[in-house]
């Protein structure tokens, strides 16, 4: 009887040690795309090259701001469609608390080199908008983002020379309060 308890154990125990372990939910993969992720990493923004020119500096952009799951949650367009009239994404940055994305962009074809037209994903809006329209024309690509999200370009005109693409002057925005 000890035997037939002992046999029977046994082949409990190597039954249950057959079975198949259970896993817990597999880890999101994360997004697998030219860009950049925020800070919070809650977020990639996206830059696909776009058009007929699929290298600089004449590709155009489309930029897309997923989730970690890879899902899109808005998507500004830079594609003409001859392929030289559209924008490429020159620099970009993710404020430091991850609400904004901010990037200039340069034409596509070459045309007016000097205006570098730059623009924000509002995170809490999910919308872009253009820096250009609070500022004035944007002339260099080199923005500066402080934290919060204040953000600092060099736009068109001086006190002498309203015209000047040159040297322009500097511009300081918030970009939350920005609508």
């Amino acid at each position: 009887m000890r035997f037939s308890i002992c046999v029977a154990i046994s082949f409990f125990i190597a039954a249950c040690a057959q079975q198949p372990t259970t896993q817990g939910p597999t880890p999101p993969q994360p997004v697998q795309c030219p860009g950049l992720t925020s800070p919070n990493q809650q977020l990639r923004a996206c830059v696909l090259s776009v058009g007929k020119h699929p290298n600089p500096p004449f590709n155009e952009s489309r930029v897309e701001i997923r989730n970690m799951k890879g899902t899109v949650l808005a998507t500004k367009d830079f594609k003409s469609p001859d392929g030289e009239h559209g924008r490429n994404v020159q620099k970009m940055e993710w404020s430091s608390e991850s609400q904004f994305f901010v990037f200039s962009t340069a034409s596509s074809g070459g045309h007016s080199p000097w205006h570098w037209q730059t623009y924000f994903y509002d995170g809490k809006r999910k919308t872009f908008k253009e820096v250009d329209d609070f500022t004035g024309p944007v002339i260099k690509r080199n923005f500066k983002l402080t934290a919060p999200d204040w953000i600092e370009v060099q736009v068109q005109g001086t006190a002498n020379d309203p015209g000047d693409i040159t040297t322009g002057h500097s511009e300081k925005r918030r970009l939350s309060t920005l609508h």
